[in-house]
């Protein structure tokens, strides 16, 4: 028959732990995460449209991040000098540019 202690650690928190009927530990989980409920995420939290300097740009942070994506790739491809940091700008700046050109052309 399985028997379950209550152990603490150094940072004061208690795990439990079972043991088998062999003697060996089944698992050893934290107390407060048995007690308490998963966090509910927001539906709108995880798509944020990104902050373009212009408001009539229509992207997203997912949009930015897979354009990044692509001038990485490329920019690895031909052995150019970068940064994950200096792709984003870039994705930006095109995302922006063709956002603009866009309205330009619809009205």
């Amino acid at each position: 028959m399985p028997t379950k202690t209550t152990k603490k650690t150094a940072a004061g928190k208690k795990l439990t732990a079972s043991t088998d009927t062999n003697g060996t530990n089944a698992e050893s989980l934290p107390v407060e995460a048995a007690a308490k409920p998963a966090r509910a995420i927001k539906p709108g939290a995880a798509r944020k449209p990104a902050t373009p300097k212009s408001k009539n740009a229509h992207f997203t942070q997912d949009d930015v991040a897979l354009r990044a994506y692509f001038i990485a790739e490329k920019r690895q491809k031909l052995g150019l000098h970068g940064d994950a940091h200096s792709d984003w700008l870039e994705a930006e700046r095109q995302l922006r540019a063709e956002s603009a050109k866009s309205d330009r052309h619809r009205g």
